[in-house]
């Protein structure tokens, strides 16, 4: 080792506070290979996904917002009247969403619990939505900050993640593991859910779940060079051999890992560490690294909006592998996108008046990488349409919907009352910049951010509230 490599070395350590150790988050060896971690769990005949984008607490507080609207909603199915909540059977989600997907599965009420008392949401749902709004707005900033201070961790991104997965647990998540997330959806009170990171060793994506590896295991390339085959397109060797090449290499890209790929056994894995590495944006906070137990090799996994900021890819591989014809019992399937994420365009106006084009990042760090991810929105909205169109991999309209729930997309009027922490006299243009502007942080900082994203849950979900039903509705019965 050379002098100036041991300086650098020693500098590293000595820096205040910090620690000089990486710190590893070792898991048991999956041992049975041939059988899941978790055993598989029924479906239904309908599918009801909600995927739920990156946004820190902009994201949690819409996603809660949107989730107790969304509870307000009734579909008859089989003679009962129900609420949409109780169709819901799988969220997949990133950052500040993962932790709100987290909190609702671990903390609603249990399925015997009904959810309407008369015309109003039950009590026992009242309060817990009640708490839900009011802890996704704590400052978890300046909580995580006094952990990494008192456990000596400061300056060290890596633990900046443990110090947040610290923090959920003192205040709601109480150090629950997977085995105890499967536990609930097992007994039918909560969803089966997906916490969706990015691993840095090869950018693929990583889902933190209780779902088998082979629910996400769907081999499009089989299928699409069949449709093609039968659409009347001849393939030469040489242009089978390159199509067969470059579409296993999107395959391998497009479908996710997960633990066990990784031959780990995530049942003693905190949930709490999950949503943390699902959030972690380095190099402020995270990557968290994993090890399972016999292994020389680490996985490096941190936001989950580097590879996909709204969640849908996880779910949509989900669904795609469940709607396949080998599915006979499931049939159809809804995706509700609760879309929190940054409006790329927000930055323009302050770019373009400013000579100091630095200054953009100061309210949205992740600018660099919105602009690769609006790209990428772009190709996927052409594929999926250019697919749904040609009627190849993707079932039509009546078996797969998406709808998008965005908290930019609320309408707002004159003669909306002003939410209470808001300045009077807002008109409707000011409200607009107002929610456009709220900042990816782990914390809401203004009085009047909350109240106009719940305002917003509830319009957005009114404007999209006839679709929902009308696709519930038009379902088979479970």
């Amino acid at each position: 080792m050379t002098r100036t490599r041991s300086f650098s070395l020693i500098l590293a350590c000595l820096l205040p506070l910090s620690g000089c150790f990486a710190k590893i988050h070792q898991l048991p060896a999956h041992t049975d290979q041939h059988q899941p971690v978790f055993a598989p769990l029924p479906d239904r005949d309908t599918l009801v996904g909600l995927a739920v984008s990156g946004g820190g607490s902009r994201a949690a507080t819409f996603a809660a917002g949107t989730l107790e609207a969304l509870a307000n909603v009734r579909f008859m199915e089989g003679g009962q009247e129900r609420s949409v909540l109780e169709a819901i059977t799988h969220m997949s989600s990133v950052s500040g969403g993962s932790l709100a997907t987290a909190y609702y599965a671990v903390k609603k009420p249990a399925k015997t619990e009904p959810v309407f008392a008369g015309s109003q949401l039950s009590p026992a749902y009242q309060q817990f939505f009640a708490r839900f709004k009011d802890d996704m707005q704590k400052n978890f900033q300046i909580r995580a900050l006094g952990r990494q201070v008192l456990n000596f961790r400061v300056a060290n991104p890596t633990k900046f993640a443990h110090s947040f997965a610290d923090v959920w647990d003192a205040n709601f998540f109480d150090e629950i593991t997977f085995a105890g997330l499967y536990e609930r959806t097992r007994q039918g009170d909560a969803p089966q859910i997906m916490l969706n990171g990015t691993i840095y060793n090869s950018g693929r994506r990583f889902v933190l779940t209780t779902l088998a590896p082979a629910d996400f295991a769907y081999d499009f390339t089989a299928e699409l060079r069949a449709k093609l085959i039968a659409k009347g397109l001849q393939f030469t060797p040489e242009g089978k051999a390159s199509f067969d090449r470059s579409v296993d290499r999107a395959k391998n890209q497009f479908l996710p890992l997960t633990m066990e790929d990784l031959g780990g056994d995530h049942r003693t894995l905190p949930l709490s560490l999950a949503v943390a590495t699902s959030a972690s944006f380095p190099p402020v906070v995270g990557p968290v690294t994993y090890q399972t137990a016999g292994s020389s090799s680490y996985t490096h996994v941190g936001d989950g909006g580097l590879f996909d900021n709204l969640g849908t890819e996880s779910l949509t591989t989900l669904f795609l592998n469940k709607l396949n014809p080998a599915h006979p019992h499931t049939g159809r399937g809804l995706i509700l996108v609760i879309d929190t994420s940054y409006p790329f365009d927000e930055g323009s106006a302050d770019l373009g008046s400013s000579e100091k084009g630095f200054e953009v990042f100061i309210d949205d760090p992740s600018r660099i990488v919105g602009i690769m991810e609006e790209r990428a929105n772009a190709y996927q909205a052409m594929l999926w349409h250019s697919l749904r169109a040609e009627g190849v991999l993707l079932p039509d309209y009546d078996h797969l919907k998406l709808i998008i729930l965005r908290h930019t997309d609320a309408e707002w009027t004159k003669d909306d009352p002003i939410p209470a922490g808001c300045p009077s006299g807002l008109t409707p243009a000011d409200v607009n910049r107002v929610i456009r502007k709220i900042p990816t942080l782990f914390k809401i900082d203004e009085d009047c951010h909350a109240p106009l994203l719940f305002t917003a849950a509830k319009k957005v979900v009114e404007k999209q509230q006839r679709r929902i039903v009308t696709f519930l509705q038009a379902a088979p019965a479970h």
